[in-house]
């Protein structure tokens, strides 16, 4: 009996982990006019980046990467303000990566001082979301995003564990 509880355990742990392709952060509400666009784009490509390699130091997951989408990814951008809003568009990259998981994460902007940071993540076989999480922080600034991206896979992490 216990030698089939030890095996089960070793299977339990030999088990890859989950597929998870990482969108780029997206960046919503009120984005402060033209004189931050470039500002901007080079916040969401930190987070972005950010993002995925806190999440690869966390262990939680094994990234896909999703430059093998990119066509895919553009072209669904190009026809849709927001990928995060377009649940389709998810389980379309990530069957096309060959994902079990995507995560789509966002900032919404309520001014240069409060911001809220959301993340869904969908399982691709059931199309259903199986977390979903919004943490708000302080301060339209690459230390606060940067901040906000650590805290969320922090939480990751621990939600992982219980």
């Amino acid at each position: 009996m216990v030698i089939a509880i030890a095996s089960s355990m070793a299977i339990e742990s030999v088990r890859a982990s989950p597929r998870l392709a990482v969108l780029d952060v997206e960046l919503t509400g009120d984005l402060g006019g033209p004189a931050f666009t470039s500002e901007h784009a080079s916040r969401l490509n930190l987070a972005s980046a950010r993002l995925r390699d806190s999440l690869e130091r966390a262990d939680l997951f094994e990234l896909v990467d999703v430059a093998a989408g990119k066509s895919t990814i553009d072209r669904l951008s190009s026809q849709h303000q927001y990928l995060h809003s377009c649940g389709e568009c998810v389980l379309e990259i990530g069957r096309e990566l060959g994902a079990d998981r995507v995560l789509a994460s966002w900032v919404y902007r309520v001014s240069n001082l409060i911001l809220t940071l959301t993340y869904e993540m969908t399982d691709v076989a059931t199309g259903q979301i199986v977390s979903r999480k919004s943490f708000d922080f302080r301060g339209d600034n690459d230390q606060a995003w940067t901040r906000a991206i650590e805290y969320m896979v922090r939480d990751m992490k621990s939600e992982a564990a219980k």
